[in-house]
């Protein structure tokens, strides 16, 4: 019987199976090896997704820090005119907008014509009898930097509001602000009055009393006792990027100013809310929130707002000695 046939035969097989066997092997090496790079970018995807965060939370502050630096001209002054039934406001000296009386919401009684402003851009206001009703302050954030305290206190500067923390309008996460306590530290040892505001971004009640509770920590950690309020200040956010309070409505913000001034107020400290103008005629229920003092922002040479406020922030872009940056003017009405 001739056996080559079968010899070749096995001899094939042998090989077939050599081969399968490398190729199973080379297979198996190739997964390993394809394994190996899976791991090593999925890592590599989790530190840049950290990395990711971080700088949104980087990108939140600086935002956030940032102000409008662009002031509107001073306007001629204009008295408002209060009836029975109608409030009015001068809009840039020319147009005249009507305004229905907001139920519950209190009218101030300043002359605001007895307000004087100084060389340096430092205002006061008087009262009838010549004598001082208000102290000239500023507001402070990270976006400021280092300041010599001393030297702002030397510059006339009485009282200071400082940024204690915000919550990102992106990411939603509560975070201090990184000069807030030697802020504290240093206007408190230069004898500078403090308040605290803290950028609020909530959405509910719940986050309201979140970030009052975060603030209200984060002062008792500096061991500073702030002299003046502590103030909710809700703002949407001023550029283009896509924010989480988009679509917030007035009534909510109104809750959640509410729920926030309330947890300050129990704590033992003094309450207060920040908003501009159109904020505070448009959004908030100011009739709700008239127990809770008013700070208010517009930049001008005078104010027409007729409701009540207790500070008044009118400009964005002054200047003190011992901060190289631009800085907020304040006057606070104490009687």
């Amino acid at each position: 019987m001739n056996n080559k046939p079968i010899i070749i035969i096995c001899a094939a097989l042998a090989v077939i199976a050599a081969a399968s066997v490398f190729t199973a092997a080379v297979t198996d090496n190739k997964r390993r090896e394809n394994d190996e790079k899976l791991v090593a970018a999925m890592a590599e995807l989790s530190s840049s997704k950290l990395e990711i965060d971080k700088l949104r939370n980087e990108l939140d502050e600086i935002k956030l820090s940032v102000p409008d630096v662009t002031e509107a001209p001073a306007e001629a002054y204009s008295p408002p005119v209060t009836d029975d039934n109608t409030i009015y406001i001068y809009d840039n000296g020319d147009t005249i907008k009507e305004y229905p009386p907001i139920e519950g919401a209190k009218l101030h009684d300043y002359d605001m014509s007895l307000l004087k402003t100084d060389e340096k851009k430092h205002k006061v206001l008087y009262d009838d009898n010549g004598n001082a009703r208000s102290r000239f302050g500023i507001d402070v954030s990270s976006y400021q930097t280092d300041i010599d305290w001393n030297a702002v206190a030397a510059d006339g500067v009485e009282f200071a509001i400082l940024r204690g923390g915000y919550r990102g309008y992106e990411t939603g996460s509560l975070s201090e602000d990184k000069y807030f306590r030697r802020n504290m530290e240093g206007a408190y040892a230069a004898g500078i009055d403090i308040g605290v505001y803290f950028f609020s971004q909530a959405l509910t009640e719940e986050e309201a009393a979140e970030e009052a509770d975060y603030i209200l920590g984060l002062i008792t950690e500096t061991g500073v006792t702030p002299t003046l309020p502590i103030i909710f200040d809700w703002e949407f956010p001023t550029d283009e990027d896509p924010a989480r309070t988009d679509g917030m409505d007035g009534a909510m913000q109104t809750k959640c100013c509410r729920v926030f001034c309330d947890r300050i107020r129990e704590a033992g400290f003094s309450p207060m809310y920040y908003a501009t103008i159109s904020t505070a005629l448009f959004r908030y229920d100011m009739g709700a929130l008239s127990d809770i003092p008013l700070w208010i922002a517009e930049y001008y040479a005078q104010t027409d707002f007729v409701y009540d406020f207790k500070m008044w922030q009118y400009s964005c872009s002054g200047k003190v000695d011992g901060i190289d940056s631009l800085v907020d003017f304040n006057i606070y009405i104490e009687q």
